[in-house]
């Protein structure tokens, strides 16, 4: 009993042990407020380019692309594993302006079934979701009359300016010169199956109309130009012009549900190996061979994983940080048990054994740590759950935004707590308490009853 009622008395009348307390308190706020934040954004992150690639990725390291996707993509549907696939073509385009930019050229309606790019889309009515360019209802006189064919030829791209208002995209999406009619040249510079240039040595040019905007909140991707699979693969002589098998540069696919990603992906992979044996005396049968099957996060790991490294630093450098409330709670109990060793000195001579003074020294520790975690838990939660409105009141009173939607692609600040990794951080709070506690409690308990009871 008297163990708890020494380790509440200082506690209590000892106001430098708030020191330690304050160190605690704010090392589980700054830690929980910057791991939330960063786990928020890594989820998010995550998800967008699960969104956008589908669950597993059959792509070859070339331009030159491979052959027979068809039939094998007719194969997969034998698996019962397979909800939807889909063959893309990935290819750069050359602007009037001299401006390169990347192309992807996907079967519309399967493309939207193996990923979530429907919700990428700024109209979602089903005349917005396609590439033949409509009819504008009320046209000018510059308006110009296209083919058929040219109906074919939409394309989309990124139209967001993600600090815009929707006031603003709506009155873009009104204007009937940018709604559609937008003409769009492009060139593309042709490689054979053998990876030779062909077909005119100025480029294939062709010129596309503008039919829907999109936005994927991934840098990269919304750099990207969409059009149609089949114009596209005519426009880069993948569709046979060389005499040779129609080519594809990826396979995307979708998992039915409740499907494990890892499985799925050694099953595809032997099903693919198998098909390209079968293929081996072919033409271009080479072609089939360095071909990678990939999970969605094997294909985008360059864009998730140096987000999860800063994760880990931040959690290094948060652990550096945490090695100072350490020292401070260590040099605080040290002084305490030098200031009270002739208190000890006496309370040991009463049979207290060297067990029960060390017990009362990280009992002390864990006290600390524990009020600390739970104010820097309290305090963290409520700057997560706020943070938007933190920095909206940052921004309306000063002028300052954290983080400015235009640089860092995000609506708003993750303000979701992940409660395991608060539980876990108060639980090393408490822990490094402990620590720093036990080198006092060490020293408490080798007092001599002698000596400690000669010190004036």
């Amino acid at each position: 009993m008297f163990k708890l009622l020494l380790i509440w008395r200082y506690f209590v009348r000892k106001r430098v042990a708030l020191i330690a307390v304050l160190a605690v308190t704010l090392l589980v706020m700054m830690a929980l407020v910057v791991l939330s934040v960063m786990s928020g954004l890594i989820e998010n992150t995550c998800s967008r380019n699960h969104n956008w690639t589908g669950d597993i990725v059959l792509t070859r390291p070339s331009l030159v692309g491979f052959p027979y996707y068809d039939e094998f993509i007719d194969r997969l549907y034998q698996c019962d594993i397979i909800a939807q696939a889909t063959p893309i073509i990935k290819t750069y385009g050359l602007l009037e302006s001299d401006w390169t930019t990347p192309l992807i050229g996907v079967r519309l309606d399967e493309f939207m079934r193996v990923t979530g790019f429907a919700e990428c889309l700024y109209k979602t009515t089903d005349e917005n979701k396609t590439f033949t360019v409509p009819d504008i209802t009320d046209p000018g006189p510059d308006t110009p009359s296209l083919t058929p064919e040219q109906r074919k030829r939409g394309f989309m791209r990124d139209g967001f300016l993600r600090s815009s208002s929707s006031d603003l995209m709506d009155s873009i999406w009104q204007s009937s010169q940018l709604r559609y009619y937008l003409p769009l040249p492009i060139t593309v510079f042709a490689i054979n199956s053998r990876g030779l240039l062909t077909g005119s040595q100025a480029g294939e040019n062709q010129t596309f109309w503008f039919v829907n905007y999109f936005r994927t909140d991934l840098l990269d991707v919304d750099d990207t130009i969409l059009v149609d699979f089949d114009e596209l693969q005519k426009l880069c002589w993948m569709d046979g012009q060389d005499g040779q098998p129609p080519r594809a540069s990826q396979i995307r696919i979708k998992l039915k549900d409740n499907i494990d990603l890892e499985t799925a992906q050694t099953q595809i992979a032997q099903f693919w190996r198998e098909f390209a044996q079968q293929k081996e005396k072919q033409d271009h049968a080479e072609l089939l061979t360095d071909l990678t099957v990939q999970t969605w996060k094997e294909y985008r790991r360059d864009y998730i994983g140096p987000m999860e490294n800063e994760k880990t630093l931040m959690i290094i450098i948060f652990s550096m940080i945490g090695s100072v409330a350490v020292f401070v709670i260590f040099a605080i109990f040290y002084m305490i048990v030098t200031e009270k060793i002739k208190d000890l000195g006496i309370i040991k001579s009463l049979g207290a054994s060297k067990w029960a003074l060390a017990q009362v020294f990280l009992g002390y520790g864990a006290l600390v740590g524990m009020v600390g975690s739970l104010l820097g838990t309290a305090l963290g939660c409520a700057i997560v759950l706020n943070a938007n409105k933190i920095e909206g009141w940052l921004n309306q009173e000063f002028g300052f935004r954290l983080w400015p939607p235009d640089i860092y692609a995000i609506d708003k600040i993750p303000d979701v707590v992940n409660f395991s990794e608060a539980a876990i951080i108060a639980l090393v709070a408490v822990l490094a308490s402990l620590a720093g506690a036990l080198l006092p409690a060490r020293r408490a308990a080798k007092l001599v009853v002698v000596d400690a009871l000669r010190i004036e």
